[in-house]
């Protein structure tokens, strides 16, 4: 529906992630009617199914329906989402065929999906493998929500279950207490999650054969019969170039800075920062640090298959050294080769020369061939890309998203320093950093080798006769380059399985991310899968997940009603029944003016709201999910309140049809399909039954699409269970006879369709009758 000329009459700030969502919503509320008082201060919001007992100053399951005072507040005067539709979309097909249906949408959802992870998790990004908790600190904006936190990162991708690197949108934080599983998978690190966390797994195989595609299982079905999926493919860029002044220069302490300080406009270039100024010295083309001798290296330096190697000796033997007394920013690397690796050491100085044009010394120590490089502003830019010292080493970050040659330099560097390698392909390392052997094993998954990471306490021995303080953990990254290990594979995944799934107790914050398109991630390297529910349940958590809201009143959403040539308003988008009180209002001033109304809904209702709704409401349209209370509490519902929900709709004698999403994998079996079908014909035949295709979108892409030969068998399911009239949606021309609405007595065609458009309706000169056996046919009709 086009808004244009109403823009200015509905139009309010739009709401930036820095606002409080939820406070601009609670300026948009009223006095709610379906609620009852209880004692001290309570009270019991009856809307829907969940029948929430809200205390003073708290939100029901919804977070739009709130006690302030002993009195439920409740949504009114504006909405989220408007679209002028036709009503075959809704889906109504025995409403009004070929009619408009104008549906308005609020915030807020009560269903939800409580998937996090703890602390901890490690989740590989385009930056490498993070701590979910360090995404969450390192953004610059966070929103504060009722149950939560929300903090939006900048540039930082995350690698989904398809091996791409897609755009975080947000990452989530709120405080949880209850059960978690410790899942321990092969060769790869533990996590911990919430029970209803979905993985992608598959069962172990028997005799060596994958038992078909993996599938998102929740955390709590997973036994050691189980084996969790890593993608095999990942994306290399083509060039990657190093910004130096980026790098250098929060490593350059001015506020020590010595003699011989020149004036700033002495200094090529300045680089105003939000802690002071820190200066380095550039002409144009080469930088250097501040009192540094000429002539530095290049301002952009490209990451060459050589520097990658440079790098990679430096994560294995290399640190940077500083005498803060002598020289507050200078920086001498070294790097320290055994004895016998005299060879590694001339390299390692060729490349010094080759790449910063610098003469680095090499030195015979005791114990160590030294190789000692003096120039301050070399030994800064390692000590930004890869830490100081041992402890500190990390993978350098351009190396995550370097080509795939530039990784394979550094890895041959990194074994070659740290590391051996026999024969036949066996690969071994070792560090004192966990972050370090984080990412030697992403680059080596990245390369496509499945590796193990492990920690160890080291042995307590002497070295040259004298006692060394050893690292209270020493992490070993192994993988084979020739030979496999003990994991299957297939064209996508790698598959490795289950050591243990121990049940456990958290008490503290718990994180999950909003990735945008694939809507997973890997956590720990295992493919984990987002909400799929984001967009609703949400909507108060995060400003970006639905539209700001337009202020409007009922009388304006009939007027652009009418305009538009509606004869149905509708409430949808999200679940209505929480903002019943706004849609009887809407309906109310619709029925004033001639038009019909509607209610789309999942069906989680009470009977209080549907008495309510009864007097001003004429159709509902109920989403049957499924028929397993599996598949429903995974949903955050319950299969019983929906069965009872449909009953109390029919009884009350509003038109009703039934809507069911068919999804391969989930809820496609003939047993499943059939359970539904024989409910509806118990409830009436007469009540049409919409079989819809899935496709994976926005938040749900785990699944497969829906073939119209899985919809016709569920059409013909329903046939034979005695429904007289049953759809088979969204997939136009490839269902045959199921598009259209034929007389169940003499089988004439009444109503033909293709897809929401209307062909031939033969209903609309005779009032719901047919014209060739006069049978009535249930609907509305005029």
């Amino acid at each position: 529906y086009n808004r244009s000329e109403d823009a200015r009459a509905m139009a309010t700030p739009t709401v930036s992630a820095a606002t409080d969502l939820a406070a601009v919503l609670d300026a948009r509320t009223t006095e709610g009617a379906l609620y009852e008082r209880l004692a001290d201060g309570k009270l019991r919001c009856v809307a829907c199914g969940h029948r929430c007992v809200i205390f003073p100053g708290h939100r029901g399951i919804c977070q739009v329906r709130f006690n302030e005072g002993g009195t439920l507040r409740v949504p009114w005067g504006y909405v989220a989402a408007l679209q002028c539709d036709p009503t075959e979309k809704k889906p109504f097909f025995h409403v009004l065929p070929g009619s408009k249906t104008l549906t308005f949408g609020m915030l807020g959802c009560d269903y939800h999906c409580p998937y996090c992870f703890t602390n901890d998790t490690v989740v590989a990004t385009n930056q490498g493998p993070l701590r979910i908790e360090d995404v969450f600190n390192a953004c610059a904006t966070t929103v504060s929500q009722p149950d939560g936190e929300i903090a939006f990162p900048t540039d930082l991708r995350a690698y989904s279950h398809r091996g791409r690197a897609k755009q975080i949108r947000a990452v989530f934080r709120h405080p949880y207490e209850g059960p978690v599983l410790k899942v321990r998978p092969a060769f790869f690190p533990v996590f911990e999650c919430t029970p209803d966390h979905r993985l992608l797994a598959i069962a172990r195989p028997r005799r060596g054969n994958l038992p078909g595609t993996p599938a998102w299982t929740q955390a709590r079905e997973l036994t050691r019969e189980h084996c969790l999926a890593i993608p095999k493919r990942y994306r290399f860029s083509e060039t990657l170039i190093l910004d130096v002044p980026s790098l250098l220069d929060p490593m350059v302490d001015e506020s020590r800075m010595r003699r011989g300080v020149p004036r700033p406009e002495k200094c090529a270039l300045s680089l105003p920062l939000a802690g002071g100024t820190r200066r380095l010295v550039s002409d144009g083309e080469r930088v250097r640090i501040f009192n540094e001798h000429a002539p530095g290296f290049p301002l952009r330096l490209p990451l060459t298959e050589s520097l990658a190697a440079l790098l990679g000796y430096y994560c294995a033997e290399g640190y940077v050294w500083q005498d803060t007394k002598r020289r507050i920013n200078g920086a001498t690397l070294t790097f320290s080769f055994g004895r016998k690796e005299v060879d590694s050491a001339y390299r390692v100085q060729s490349l010094l020369r080759e790449i910063f044009g610098v003469t680095a010394i090499v030195e015979n120590r005791t114990t160590t061939c030294a190789v000692v490089c003096h120039k301050a502003s070399v030994g800064h830019l390692f000590k930004a890309l890869c830490g100081p010292r041992a402890k500190d080493k990390r993978v350098a970050r351009p190396l995550f998203q370097a080509p795939r040659a530039v990784v394979e330099a550094f890895l041959r560097a990194y074994v070659e320093g740290a590391g051996a390698q026999s024969g036949r392909g066996f690969v071994q390392t070792a560090s004192v950093s966990k972050e370090l052997a984080l990412g030697i094993a992403w680059l080596a998954l990245k390369l496509g080798y499945v590796p193990s990471l492990a920690g160890y306490k080291p042995v307590r021995s002497p070295i040259e006769g004298r006692p060394v303080e050893r690292a209270p953990q020493v992490f070993h990254v192994r993988w084979h380059e020739k030979s496999r290990r003990r994991h299957w594979e297939d064209e996508d995944y790698y598959y490795v399985p289950i050591r243990a799934v121990e049940a456990g107790h958290h008490q503290g914050y718990v994180f999950n991310l909003e990735v945008d398109e694939d809507h997973s991630y890997l956590a720990g390297f295992i493919a984990a899968s987002n909400c799929q529910n984001y967009i609703t349940s949400q909507a108060l958590r995060d400003p970006v997940a639905g539209a700001a809201p337009e202020d409007v009143t009922p009388d304006l959403l009939v007027d652009l009603g009418l305009r538009s040539g509606v004869r149905l308003v509708g409430s949808s988008y999200n679940e209505p029944l929480i903002t019943a009180e706004w849609a009887v209002d809407v309906f109310k001033k619709a029925r004033a003016a001639g038009l019909r109304t509607c209610f789309i809904s999942n069906g989680n209702a009470t009977p209080e709201a549907l008495e309510f709704l009864r007097p001003w409401c004429d159709a509902y349209k109920i989403d049957l999910k499924s028929m397993s209370q599996k598949n429903y509490r995974y949903l955050g519902g319950v299969l019983e309140r929906v069965l009872d929900t449909i009953k109390m709709v029919h009884a009350m004698g509003f038109w009703m049809e039934i809507v069911t999403l068919v999804i391969p994998g989930w809820n496609d079996s003939d047993k499943e399909l059939r359970q539904a079908a024989e409910f509806i014909a118990s409830i009436s035949p007469d009540i049409p039954w919409h079989v819809t295709a899935f496709h994976p979108d926005y938040k749900m892409t785990e699944y497969d699409y829906t073939q119209a030969g899985t919809l016709l068998r569920a059409a013909r399911l329903g046939e034979a269970a005695g429904l007289r009239f049953v759809y088979a949606g969204n997939l136009p021309g490839r269902v045959g006879p199921y598009e259209h609405t034929f007389c169940p007595r003499c089988r004439a065609l009444l109503v033909e369709r293709v897809g929401y458009h209307i062909r031939q309706n033969r209903l609309a000169a005779t009032g719901g009758r047919c014209p060739d056996c006069g049978a009535a046919i249930p609907g509305i009709w005029s």
